[in-house]
């Protein structure tokens, strides 16, 4: 749907103005598109964020584009801070658009090396916004696991077979050779098991 959308556009550019049929206009396009819609769509989907913090982180890297990619007035910018405008594959398409890439300053030399650092700087966004899910996802496992044998600690404790025995009495000898081989599947399913009379002894300890 993306690539319809950027061909549809690409091709109501070229009814109208002259010289901008260059399949290397196509790809900056895209890709220039793409560094601007995704991020918005990427952090709704992957995400919990209430829908206001969306819309601020989502629409960053547009702000941004704005202020230091150089685009809306080429060549210009303040030294030192200009050289963000690197990250921005908007650069990079003007550096493309015939009557616009001479205004430009810094452009990469060969045209090669002009979509390759847009198209990676394009992912920008999404790599580091990935990595933050990703990062997020391995602390939560861990944090998981570390619960997983701290409770399977407690289970093992004579205070938990104690209260074991004091609760279920004829039904202490099956749990307490339980705990000893305990893994943690078996605490998630006794976890997750409200059904099951037994689930009180998790419930009560923890």
């Amino acid at each position: 749907m993306k690539c319809m959308l950027t061909i549809t556009i690409w091709g109501c550019i070229n009814l109208v103005i002259d010289g901008m049929s260059d399949p290397y206009i196509l790809f900056a396009l895209h890709f220039d598109t793409v560094a601007l819609i995704y991020p918005m769509i990427f952090v709704a989907l992957y995400s919990t964020l209430p829908f206001e913090l969306v819309q601020i982180i989502g629409t960053t890297p547009f702000l941004f584009m704005i202020f230091f990619s150089t685009t809306f007035s080429p060549g210009a910018g303040i030294t030192g801070i200009k050289i963000v405008r690197y990250l921005f594959p908007r650069f990079y398409l003007w550096c493309e658009l015939p009557g616009v890439q001479d205004n430009m300053e810094g452009c990469p030399e060969a045209r090669i090396e002009n979509m390759i650092y847009l198209f990676l700087s394009a992912q920008l966004f999404h790599t580091c916004f990935f990595a933050l899910v990703f990062a997020k996802h391995c602390k939560k496992r861990a944090d998981e696991s570390k619960i997983i044998e701290q409770r399977k600690l407690v289970m093992c404790s004579d205070f938990f077979g104690t209260l074991q025995k004091e609760l279920f009495g004829a039904g202490f000898k099956r749990y307490s050779q339980l705990t000893i081989h305990l893994n943690s599947d078996d605490l998630k399913d006794i976890a997750s098991d409200d059904n099951k009379p037994e689930n009180l002894i998790y419930t009560c300890c923890f």
